[in-house]
């Protein structure tokens, strides 16, 4: 009789204990940032979110080599509840030609080469050809990190992968380090001039800026959809274009080959 006592004094505490782990919520997960990370931002010029921005870790910026859609959840969701329903077409208040909404790629190699080396999209129609480099380029290196930091350890959004609301009032916020910003120097992360931002609806281009060396690169193209979706375009290396003229040469010399033997024939 003692035994069933305990029997079911045990099986009452194990009843008790699991509904109490079901009723216990999900504990929200905190954002992490790691060196070498694209992090796509944008800050809000007038309208609904005035005041806050969104920074989205895109992951390490190794894996721009190829062409693909980006899963970063709900997107689209998220920005409607923070920024409006309008997010995507509204016009800045005052700013001609400017969407409310302003957003840019950029990464750095701050402190696993060393390097400074640097990542950054780049509205073509601003600037034509890709960032130039400099020798020191420690200043935006360092902020892109201390954005990265500020970035660190935040609720996401439910249903982002990596998405995070703040306040563009923080010390090293997004728009701290764009133009009009207190750490931009009246440019983006005092080096890319005049912006890397651009409109909601530009096709950004992607440029890889080697510190030191003579020319920056592009890499490819960035695209923030209507439906919350960014896209990435990679951009064949000149090789490949080279290879691709020669093969069309090549199927032009065919044709021409197999058009005189039809004539002899």
């Amino acid at each position: 009789m003692n035994n069933n006592f305990w029997k079911t004094c045990l099986t009452t505490l194990l009843v008790v204990a699991g509904a109490a782990l079901l009723a216990t919520p999900a504990r929200a997960q905190n954002s992490v940032y790691n060196d070498e990370d694209a992090l796509f931002g944008f800050r809000v010029l007038s309208g609904t979110g005035s005041g806050f921005e969104g920074i989205i870790d895109l992951g390490q910026v190794s894996q721009f080599d190829h062409t693909f859609t980006l899963s970063l959840g709900n997107i689209a969701g998220f920005m409607s509840t923070n920024f409006g329903s309008d997010w995507f077409t509204r016009q800045a208040v005052g700013q001609t030609g400017f969407t409310a909404i302003q957003w840019a790629v950029v990464a750095t190699d701050n402190n696993t080469n060393f390097t400074n080396d640097l990542w950054s999209t780049r509205n073509p129609a601003v600037r034509s050809t890709p960032w130039t480099p400099q020798v020191d380029q420690s200043i935006p290196s360092n902020g892109i990190q201390s954005v990265g930091s500020q970035y660190n350890n935040q609720p996401i959004a439910p249903g982002t992968t990596s998405a995070i609301i703040q306040s563009s009032s923080n010390p090293n916020s997004w728009t701290s380090w764009q133009p009009g910003g207190p750490n931009s120097f009246g440019i983006s992360f005092a080096f890319f001039n005049p912006t890397d931002e651009g409109n909601t609806n530009t096709v950004m281009a992607f440029d890889y800026v080697q510190a030191g060396a003579t020319n920056g690169v592009q890499q490819g193209l960035f695209a923030w959809n209507s439906d919350g979706t960014v896209t990435f375009t990679v951009i064949p290396e000149p090789g490949t274009y080279q290879f691709m003229a020669l093969g069309a040469l090549g199927l032009v010399g065919l044709n021409i080959l197999r058009r005189r033997r039809a004539v002899r024939a």
